[in-house]
């Protein structure tokens, strides 16, 4: 049995981030709280995202799992008000998820889990990671969405870079050490330098609405990891993008 209650903005981002890769997901509850794991059909990205219990207003959680439609979870937000709590009931087996908004109950046929792909997490550890704001994150993807389809993240111990090209047209955002310009922390032995699709990378950062900072673990033509906190620190979310391999 799955009976919880959880404000609309954390049950949002959840739903966000499980929508940047797949349509369906499975939910894995237990005591301690929920997780999700999603791998898009591509392959090429995969998230790994939990909330602890105290992340909900109210919890019960016994050992259980079951398959959810990210767009039909959209459609009851869409009738959440700012500050709104959204209950949430699941007996198991072929009951209905209850989802309570209000005076309004939906009643949800849930999703076989077992039809829903359940990813292996791979061990990702690039050499190199930096903590940055959000903010100029999110201006270095809107300045390289209208040029490029791919995005060139370099970490060194002056600071990160972040690059995209076109035939014609070029940006460069630069942040350093012990500036005031977003760049929180910075570990690197030595310079890496990968590049990732943007329109992953871009869908990513859109996804995380709370978080004031995310951080980024980068190495040489190597999967990029990204780190970020979700429900005022009551939860963690992983994102992994494989690399493009840039041409000689």
């Amino acid at each position: 049995m799955f009976k919880a209650r959880i404000r609309m903005e954390v049950l949002r981002e959840v739903v966000e981030a499980v929508s940047t890769l797949v349509s369906e997901a499975k939910l894995t509850v237990s005591k301690d709280g929920l997780e999700v794991k999603a791998v898009d059909p591509s392959h090429v990205a995969m998230l790994v995202l939990r909330l602890d219990a105290k992340a909900f207003e109210e919890f019960t959680g016994e050992p259980t799992e079951f398959g959810v439609d990210a767009e039909r979870f959209k459609d009851v937000l869409r009738l959440a008000r700012p500050g709104d709590t959204i209950s949430l009931q699941y007996d198991g087996g072929k009951n209905p998820l209850i989802v309570r908004v209000g005076r309004l109950v939906r009643e949800m046929s849930p999703v076989d889990p077992a039809s829903i792909t359940d990813p292996k997490v791979p061990s990702v550890n690039p050499p190199a990671k930096a903590v940055v704001k959000m903010e100029p994150l999110r201006q270095g993807i809107r300045g390289s969405e209208s040029i490029a389809d791919n995005v060139v993240l370099e970490l060194s111990k002056e600071g990160f870079v972040l690059h995209s090209e076109s035939e014609t047209d070029r940006v460069d955002m630069h942040l350093t050490v012990g500036g005031d310009d977003g760049l929180v922390s910075v570990d690197a032995k030595d310079p890496v330098k990968s590049m990732y699709p943007l329109d992953f990378f871009s869908a990513m950062m859109k996804s995380i609405t709370t978080a004031e900072d995310v951080t980024l673990h980068v190495g040489n033509e190597y999967p990029l990891k990204i780190e970020f906190s979700i429900a005022d620190g009551r939860g963690t979310g992983q994102y992994l993008l494989a690399p493009r391999v840039e041409e000689e």
